[in-house]
């Protein structure tokens, strides 16, 4: 289904809804980056928090 929508997105960026799809795709982008971003920062926290209490969650 998601190849069906990029395939007709590609196919509007060259016609009047350039404006319109590239602020979709770039909306899309920034909204994974900032998941990525965000599972990252968990992550990190998740392994300060397990280096300094292993002990206790052990």
């Amino acid at each position: 289904m998601k190849s069906i929508i990029n395939k007709c997105l590609d196919a509007m960026c060259w016609t009047a809804a350039a404006p319109i799809v590239r602020m979709l795709r770039e909306h899309q982008l920034n909204r994974r980056t900032q998941e990525q971003r965000d599972v990252h920062r968990i992550g990190r926290l998740l392994n300060s928090i397990m280096s300094a209490h292993g002990d206790m969650l052990s």
